[in-house]
């Protein structure tokens, strides 16, 4: 089994709905083992109180919270966070913290470099109007370059993104959704995307794991 790790950030909980369908997309490929894990909060508290988002908060607090090791125990990695000016601080801390996955060669036999090169990764957003959306994507595509992982997109082969009738979150960077458009959030479409792009993920590692065994 080839094992996929789907690693969020959210406040609203939006994003925890793209990570889920995300997740879905990879199971439905046979041979993946898929985790979903968000990621905690510095403070130990959201960094944004409004009406309603502590109810929101119990939708996803079920979930297993992620540690910096789940971000190499892995095969592929799909990696999601909200918009506050490109990507929210709980995920840039979390990556931030490491370090210790990309570090030279040390002669501290407890530090392990470069756990994570090689592997798949993709990356999906959730953001108010969509404005910044492939702006973060493209700030955390510069960690998963660190890390030296192999980046997975959407490209313009999925018609939900490629519909011009419809404004949706998303693009071939990757699956997100827009927070303050009228209706579901994330919607139909958009949970479509994340589907498909969790599956691609999933090919793409599973491709790469029977090559190493082989």
């Amino acid at each position: 089994m080839a094992k996929v790790n789907v690693i969020f950030h959210t406040v609203s909980g939006n994003t925890s709905k793209l990570a889920e369908a995300l997740a879905e997309g990879a199971r439905s490929l046979s041979g993946c083992d898929v985790r979903v894990l968000r990621i905690p909060e510095p403070g130990g508290q959201p960094p944004i109180t409004m009406p309603g988002l502590e109810r929101r908060h119990h939708d996803y607090a079920h979930i297993p919270v992620a540690s910096i090791e789940d971000l190499a125990d892995c095969d592929g990695l799909a990696l999601g966070t909200p918009v506050y000016w490109g990507k929210s601080y709980a995920t840039s801390h979390f990556l931030g913290s490491a370090g210790r996955l990309w570090v030279l060669p040390s002669t501290d036999r407890s530090v392990t470099p470069h756990k994570l090169a090689g592997k798949p990764a993709t990356v999906f957003t959730g953001g108010g109007t969509g404005l910044a959306n492939d702006a973060a994507i493209l700030g955390l595509w510069t960690a998963l370059g660190v890390f030296g992982m192999t980046i997975v997109t959407l490209g313009n082969g999925v018609p939900e993104i490629s519909d011009p009738s419809r404004v949706d979150g998303g693009s071939p960077l990757g699956a997100g959704t827009f927070s303050r458009r009228p209706g579901p959030h994330p919607s139909g479409i958009e949970l479509a995307i994340a589907h498909k792009q969790g599956r691609a993920l999933a090919e793409a590692t599973l491709a790469l794991a029977q090559y190493r065994a082989a």
